[in-house]
C-alpha cells in the first residue's frame, strides 16, 4: 500500500458510531494498524446522540457508521449529521447487504457504503478513495447497484463509476469468447496486463470465474453496446 501524502493534518481525524463495543475496538485497531501509511486519530459513539454532540465539538475527516443503531436507522444518523455538517464524509460499514439498505444510506448522502466482511486493505482502500473525494462501494454492493438500475443506460452508467474504460473494454471481448492473448494483440498490450484486469473483474463483479464474467457482460449490454 502507498502511503498517503496528508497535506494540512498531522493525522486523520475518524469517528466510528457503532453501537457493537467489539466491532467499535476492531476498527480501532485496524485504523491503528494503518498508522504506517495513514495516522488516524479515532474516536468513537455507541448511539447517534452520543456521536451528535462529539460531532458537534471536534471536526472529522471520516465518519464511519453502521446502517442500524439504538432507535435510528443508519439513514437518520446520516440526515441528521449532514444537516449540521454538509461536507462531512460518511462511509457506511455494515453487515446488512439488502439493496433496500443500501439505496437508503446512498440518498441519505453517504459517500460509500462496504460489508464487515471486507478485509482490511480494502478498507483502506475505501477510506483514500472517500477522503479523495470519490465514492466506494465493495463489489458486493457495487454488483447490487448494477443490477437494480431499470433500463440499459443506467445499467452502463452504474458499471462505468465501478469499472475502469479499460476493463468495460476487456469485459466485452471476454463476453465476446476472445482469449487473453487475443485481447492483448486487439488492445496493443500485454497479455500479463490482460490477466490482471481479468483477475480484477472477477472481484470487483463479485463472480467465480469466466462464466460470471459474460454472464455480467450480457446483464449490462455490453456485447451490443
Amino acid at each position: 500500500m502507498k502511503k498517503l501524502k496528508l497535506k494540512e493534518a498531522a493525522f486523520v481525524n475518524v469517528l466510528v458510531i457503532d453501537d457493537h463495543k467489539m466491532v467499535r475496538d476492531g476498527l480501532k485497531l485496524m485504523l491503528q494498524s494503518l498508522n504506517r501509511w495513514m495516522p488516524f486519530k479515532v474516536v468513537d459513539a455507541e448511539t447517534a446522540e452520543s456521536a451528535m454532540t462529539k460531532i458537534g465539538k471536534e471536526n472529522f475527516e471520516l465518519i464511519i457508521l453502521d446502517y442500524r443503531l439504538p432507535g435510528l436507522s443508519g439513514a437518520d444518523v446520516v440526515y441528521r449529521i449532514l444537516r449540521f455538517k454538509p461536507l462531512a464524509k460518511i462511509l457506511v460499514l455494515s453487515s446488512y447487504d439488502e439493496l433496500a439498505y443500501i439505496q437508503s444510506m446512498i440518498d441519505a448522502g453517504a459517500k460509500g457504503y462496504v460489508l464487515k466482511s471486507i478485509e482490511p486493505a480494502e478498507m483502506f482502500k475505501a477510506i483514500k478513495t472517500i477522503l479523495s473525494g470519490n465514492v466506494y462501494y465493495c463489489s458486493e454492493v457495487a454488483v447490487k447497484l448494477i443490477n437494480a438500475a431499470g433500463d440499459t443506460a443506467l445499467k452502463i452508467d452504474k458499471a462505468k463509476k465501478l469499472l475502469t474504460r479499460r476493463e468495460i473494454e476487456v469485459l466485452r471481448m471476454i463476453a465476446m469468447e476472445m482469449t487473453n492473448e487475443e485481447i492483448a494483440k486487439k488492445l496493443f498490450i500485454a497479455k500479463r496486463t490482460i490477466d490482471s484486469h481479468r483477475q480484477n473483474l472477477i472481484h470487483k463483479l463479485h463472480v467465480k470465474n469466466t462464466v460470471g464474467l459474460v454472464k455480467v457482460a450480457y446483464q449490462l449490454d455490453l456485447i451490443t453496446g
